[in-house]
């Protein structure tokens, strides 16, 4: 069964769906007893893990930015409303003066739209009077249109659209990170799982061989009693009995501090969170798929890894930087052009009717603008080709230390297996040399020590094979991270995820 992560924030916000709240199965969060598998543990944290939960707004909120960006193409209105009075005085010419009070009122509305190719257009109307003590009152309207082309620096789509796509590459970044965030989550998540497996079945054998090391200093002591050894030989048996006790109490500290771990990598939705029991159904007994070729792997991670996507997308990046530093280097150059018609007239209607004359207002010309020697422009485009280089230098330096993950995991993984085995023929031989140091001791022909020592090396034969499990384990964990698809391996899908990097030309160019 795929359990499938419906989205993932803007493509990996995850709403996680998990089968199994209402029947008392795997994965269901029970009043007493939390059980757990490693698929619905992964799923568990993915729903309730608050680090994610803080890790999720990254995207949304780099969103916003390409929305902010987008903007700068949007019209914009302006509307004005100014007043103002005059009093002074003026001269006839011949010495004698005259006072001049006058009042002139002016409503401007422009409206302006800066296009992705770089061109300014405005479009403007406006209606005034003005009246005096001198004349009579007087009324004018105006309707406007300007235009500014830029014909070297700033023109072109490709350098007014920078802003937008670094906004949109730097969003795509985040969800790389998050969906990094979120394998390195799920790796962490079953690390821990094997690890409290691992905590429990230490537990159990140390309990085992206390038990040994007990019947082991009953056997001593019943032996003592009736004169077959001397009593000296209880205090070994005793000292044995004290050092099992001792790793019994450090193996369950061990399961505490693990289970402590587990819960605040779940954070299951349960008041009880830190106190809630725990029940493991998947053991490190389970079959795993066989491991393909070397090369496979590696071709999977490299088309796979949230870094190197990400480390793709800066690539890209900083080349879209290149654009707009190149453009920089440009002098600037427009051209401008604004054409109006304004009437006047002694009444605001006439005014209007006004703007039917053919009188007209024609502005047109050239602005050029260059600093001379240009240094700034030319140490920005120098930078950003340095970074160009930096970040490219960078993602093979990344495409080699992914290779080099990916095989010292499959090393790894390799390794545990062939350990697995030698634990096992190991263990086998163990249980048979205690069985008969046990034998002739009862028979006279074996001491004290050596019975013990049978014990110790028995013990540690059972810690190695059942490390050496959970070992194989959290080596395949650490491969399928290594590669990227650590998720696919425990059937947990991200649908949006089809595509590992977005190349620049998906970007969408606002109107």
């Amino acid at each position: 069964m795929r359990f499938v992560i419906l989205s993932l924030l803007s493509g990996l916000l995850l709403a996680i769906s998990i089968p199994c709240i209402s029947a008392p199965v795997a994965g269901e969060i029970a009043s007493t007893t939390l059980t757990l598998t490693v698929t619905n543990s992964i799923l568990m944290a993915l729903e309730n893990n608050r680090a994610l939960a803080v890790e999720r707004y990254g995207p949304d909120i780099l969103e916003s930015f390409v929305t902010e960006e987008e903007a700068s193409f949007d019209p914009s209105l302006q509307a004005q409303w100014s007043s103002s009075e005059t009093h002074g005085q003026r001269t006839s010419g011949v010495g004698e003066f005259t006072t001049v009070e006058s009042i002139q009122r002016t409503t401007t509305v422009d409206i302006n739209k800066r296009t992705t190719r770089g061109w300014d257009v405005g479009l403007e109307a406006s209606a005034g009077s003005r009246s005096s003590n001198v004349y009579r009152r007087m009324f004018s309207t105006r309707l406007g249109v300007s235009l500014n082309v830029p014909l070297m620096e700033a023109a072109g789509k490709e350098v007014n659209l920078v802003g937008v796509r670094q906004a949109q590459q730097d969003t795509e970044i985040s969800r790389q990170e998050l969906r990094g965030f979120v394998l390195e989550l799920a790796a962490q998540v079953e690390e821990n799982y094997w690890d409290l497996v691992l905590a429990r079945e230490e537990l159990n054998i140390h309990l085992t061989s206390l038990d040994l090391a007990r019947q082991q200093m009953e056997e001593t002591q019943a032996r003592i009693e009736v004169g077959d050894l001397p009593e000296i030989d209880i205090a070994a048996a005793e000292g044995e009995v004290a050092l099992r006790d001792e790793d019994v109490i450090d193996a369950e500290s061990t399961i505490q501090k693990t289970t402590l771990l587990l819960l605040r990598s779940l954070n299951p939705p349960m008041e009880n969170l830190w106190s809630l029991p725990i029940d493991l159904v998947d053991t490190p007994n389970r079959e795993e798929p066989i491991l393909g070729d070397i090369q496979e792997q590696i071709r999977i991670a490299l088309e796979n890894r949230p870094d190197l996507n990400q480390a793709h997308l800066e690539l890209e990046r900083n080349e879209l930087e290149i654009v707009r530093t190149r453009n920089g280097l440009l002098p600037k150059l427009d051209f401008f052009i604004t054409l109006g018609r304004t009437g006047y007239a002694r009444t605001f209607d006439d005014s209007v009717r006004g703007l039917e004359d053919p009188n007209f207002e024609l502005l047109g010309g050239f602005l050029f603008e260059h600093p001379l020697g240009n240094r700034a422009d030319h140490a920005r485009h120098r930078r950003a080709d340095l970074r160009v280089e930096e970040s490219k230098a960078a993602l093979q330096n990344l495409e080699q230390l992914i290779e080099l993950d990916v095989r010292t995991a499959y090393v790894e993984v390799e390794r545990t297996g062939r350990q697995i085995q030698a634990t096992q023929t190991a263990t086998r031989l163990q249980e048979a040399k205690h069985t008969a140091e046990v034998e002739k001791f009862r028979v006279g022909k074996s001491t004290n020590l050596l019975v013990l020592v049978a014990q110790r090396d028995l013990i540690q034969s059972n810690l190695d094979e059942v490390r050496a499990r959970i070992q194989q384990r959290k080596a395949l964990v650490d491969l399928y991270r290594s590669e990227g698809i650590l998720l696919d391996r425990r059937d947990i899908v991200i649908p949006s995820d089809t595509t590992p990097v977005i190349p620049t030309q998906s970007i969408s160019d606002p109107r």
